[in-house]
């Protein structure tokens, strides 16, 4: 075991990697979670009306419409998106400008390909996919008008692809935030106009929008070509194919996942019982995934950058962790509290009855802040049998324990199978990534973690307290501690203590 002075001396070696220090991870972190925020609050008022004019039922379809899709799309796309950010960002790092645009061709050829192989999927499977989900046919023509949507959505993830290739993070977050509040200016006018008949036009509109504030952005740097005859770029696609073999399959497990148990509620319950649970998973998971917002276009880089250098690895592996657990840990804790209030804001009364399963459902977004940066190590490595069977391992165990959860619990039961899904995960990452690429998490790391979670819990005993004012006191100090616990790592591992100081200071100055 090292010395505290050895130890010392080590973390002052890896903080000269300043890709891996708290400072660069809470910068991205920020600019990006900053963004989400603004998301988060276009979303809260596109969300208040769309519960106003389609009500639980219409959001059940909507949500249901969506991962359908997702799952169309996730099969047909190869996984280009993901498996060409590794290679853009080698490239842009040796400075070979030629092979960049050479190789952004080949992404958007191939793009392109199975952007229409995906439309033309779920157009001749309309029928089925209706009937799957469903049980009859009713929703077929739905499924055939939304294959633009598929098409659209995986030309979107290929230009997704260029910009964090390029490391155009800045630009990332400007169409995000552009996106946010034209994806709201179209929403709310056609759901008042059509009402439960306006899903459609909503899913192909929005996703059009931003499609095309992607595409806008990637053309800066490369302008759009194709070749689409040229056999050189088609022979050369294999490549492209063979890497995202294991991400799609992922994904094709992953939304099959999804989609089941989506499936499950409606045939077993109704349409608004799934729309309350897609309610509850959105108000916990889906916001509280602001905090993930670097980890795809900044974290793994850095990670995959590490290369064989286990110490360095495991060092942004520690540092990604903490930050995280030390962001979601209080916002879980404060959201939580404030979540009838919240559903009064974003939805309608009607909705508070999701309450319950958000509650039981927030321990699955701490599970994941833990083991996320863990389970990254796979792809890093180009380990991808790894990555696949471990997410067919918890793709299983979701929907067991989530089903189950919902057969004998309802909403609340199913929103506690989705949180024992997670800590399965965490187990089964830590246990198999630790004995295959030698991660090991620090004590001071284990200790944050543990102290935070013992918090949360309290913070959800607090939560779920039925008199506003003890709900408040209880809540109000855990909350507190929490809070004063991250703050105190971040003002003194960063500098943003002293950025604070400075703001301040120029603020006092102009008045």
């Amino acid at each position: 075991m090292l010395s505290q002075a050895a130890y010392a001396a080590e973390v002052s070696l890896f903080m000269t990697h300043k890709d891996d220090s708290y400072n660069h991870v809470l910068k991205y972190t920020g600019l990006l979670g900053g963004v989400q925020v603004f998301y988060v609050l276009m979303s809260i008022i596109r969300n208040k009306f769309t519960a106003l004019f389609i009500g639980t039922w219409g959001m059940g379809l909507a949500d249901l419409y969506n991962r359908t899709t997702e799952l169309i799309g996730n099969t047909t796309n190869f996984g280009i998106a993901f498996s060409a950010v590794r290679h853009l960002a080698e490239l842009k790092e040796r400075g070979e400008q030629k092979a960049l645009t050479l190789y952004v061709k080949l992404i958007r050829t191939w793009t392109l390909l199975t952007a229409l192989l995906g439309a033309l999927t779920c157009l001749i499977l309309s029928p089925w996919l209706s009937h799957l989900t469903l049980g009859d046919y009713h929703t077929a023509k739905g499924y055939a008008l939304l294959s633009p949507m598929v098409a659209m959505t995986t030309l979107l993830g290929g230009e997704a692809a260029i910009l964090k290739g390029m490391h155009r993070l800045r630009r990332m977050a400007a169409v995000s935030a552009l996106g946010a509040l034209l994806t709201m200016a179209v929403t709310i006018p056609l759901y008042w106009w059509l009402g439960v008949h306006g899903v459609i036009p909503v899913l192909l509109s929005t996703t059009a929008v931003v499609f095309l504030l992607n595409l806008h952005a990637a053309t800066r740097d490369f302008p759009y070509r194709v070749g689409l005859f040229s056999k050189r770029l088609l022979a050369q696609g294999a490549h492209l194919l063979k890497l995202g073999s294991a991400y799609i399959a992922a994904g094709i497990l992953g939304s099959g996942a999804e989609m089941g148990v989506r499936s499950f509620m409606v045939r077993t319950s109704s349409l608004a019982e799934a729309g309350l649970y897609t309610a509850g998973f959105t108000l916990i998971v889906s916001y509280a995934r602001l905090v993930f917002v670097a980890m795809d276009a900044d974290y793994f880089p850095r990670l995959s950058a590490a290369g064989d250098d286990i110490e360095r690895r495991n060092f942004a592996i520690n540092r990604q962790i903490d930050v995280l657990v030390l962001l979601m840990a209080p916002f879980l804790i404060l959201f939580t509290l404030c979540l009838p209030l919240i559903i009064r804001l974003l939805y309608t009364p009607e909705f508070l009855h999701a309450v319950p399963m958000a509650l039981c459902a927030a321990g699955c977004m701490f599970f994941k802040s833990v083991y996320a940066p863990i389970s990254y190590l796979s792809l890093a490595r180009g380990d991808s049998i790894v990555y696949l069977v471990m997410e067919l391992l918890y793709d299983v165990v979701f929907v067991a324990a989530v089903i189950a959860g919902f057969y004998y619990g309802g909403l609340w039961g199913a929103g506690l199978g989705l949180s024992l899904a997670n800590l399965f995960d965490l187990i089964a990452i830590f246990t198999v990534y630790s004995w295959r690429y030698g991660f090991k998490m620090e004590r001071t790391t284990l200790r944050r973690c543990v102290l935070q979670f013992c918090l949360l819990l309290v913070g959800l005993f607090a939560a779920a307290q039925p008199v506003w004012g003890a709900k408040v006191a209880l809540g109000g100090v855990v909350f507190t501690i929490s809070a004063g616990l991250s703050w105190d790592l971040l003002r003194r591992e960063t500098s943003i203590a002293a950025r604070w100081a400075a703001l301040r200071q120029r603020f006092l100055n102009k008045k």
